[in-house]
């Protein structure tokens, strides 16, 4: 819905969203759902619409005029959920080895600190881009989870009691599978979550596991330097937003915002690796890259019109 308007989609900027940008130009999307969706209400009279996107955590300064075009015949209220930095850290890394990342956290220091929105000043910089005259930013607790987050919002925004909740929705985490997909990864046998590694996955995930200790990863799952800067840089400013910036802190979650006790699932990561039923062999990275060129010769020719195909 949002993507077509984010920089990071357009140019190719972010290696993650590479797949679903292929995806919408195969697909012939011209980028106006979200222009859909705004008109679709407004013949239906719609009052209030809520609009719920991940993808605008992306935005980047070079976006504003885009998105202040989209939304130029709405009064646009912003609401941000947060969660600790640590969480964020974790829980991005292993969203991009879904993605198809094939490298342990401190080798993609810099990716991972853009994807989780860890750099010094990010969230700062996020409410000026999204410049709303109203932002609501909501300060939520990971562990344990809070089982009635989605009330708690509708009743911060005004908005009428939710009647049917589904009954538990939340991501699927791989927890420990996700050092298993990242080898998966590496050595070229699968590409993120797609049948073939889901289906090895669920294989190995049905037989009892063994670990073998390997302490000498540690270092390749450490926080990079910059983490206590940059937590102890948005605590403070959450806890001193500006004018029109309303931070909702239910559960004090912000009193530990600069803890670095890692989930336990990456924990166990950083220490030992599952051992699987079948050999994983890592491919060179000449091979890999042999082959990518090939998959991408091929989508660029499916991707471009039939007249500029053989330019």
């Amino acid at each position: 819905m949002l993507r077509p308007l984010l920089t990071d989609f357009i140019s190719g900027r972010a290696p993650d969203l590479e797949a679903a940008r292929l995806r919408a130009t195969l697909a012939g999307h011209d980028g106006s759902g979200l222009a859909r969706i705004l008109e679709r209400a407004r013949r239906r009279g719609a009052g209030t619409l809520v609009l719920s996107s991940e993808d605008l955590d992306r935005a980047r300064p070079e976006d504003v005029e885009r998105l202040r075009a989209a939304f130029r015949d709405c009064d646009v209220n912003v609401v941000l959920t947060v969660t600790r930095p640590v969480h964020r850290w974790c829980s991005g890394w292993q969203t991009l080895v879904k993605h198809g990342l094939a490298s342990y956290p401190a080798e993609v220091t810099e990716l991972l600190a853009d994807f989780a929105a860890l750099n010094v000043g990010r969230l700062e910089e996020l409410v000026r881009v999204l410049g709303a005259p109203e932002t609501l930013i909501r300060v939520v607790r990971t562990s344990p989870a809070e089982p009635d987050l989605a009330q708690s919002l509708a009743s911060a925004l005004g908005l009428p009691d939710l009647k049917a909740l589904p009954p538990s929705l939340s991501n699927s985490s791989l927890g420990r599978d996700t050092e298993v997909l990242l080898r998966l990864n590496r050595c070229g046998r699968a590409l993120g979550l797609d049948s073939t590694s889901a289906g090895l996955l669920a294989a190995w995930g049905s037989a009892p596991r063994s670990y073998l200790e390997r302490p000498e990863l540690v270092s390749k799952y450490e926080l990079p330097g910059s983490f206590d800067s940059a937590a102890s840089q948005e605590a403070a400013w959450l806890r001193n937003a500006p004018e029109g910036v309303t931070v909702l802190d239910p559960t004090r979650a912000l009193d530990g915002w600069g803890s670095r006790d890692v989930p336990e699932w990456y924990a166990d990561a950083s220490r030992r690796e599952a051992c699987v039923p079948e050999r994983l062999e890592e491919e060179s990275e000449a091979i890999q890259l042999w082959r990518a060129r090939q998959q991408v010769q091929v989508l660029t020719r499916r991707a471009l019109p039939p007249e500029t195909r053989d330019v």
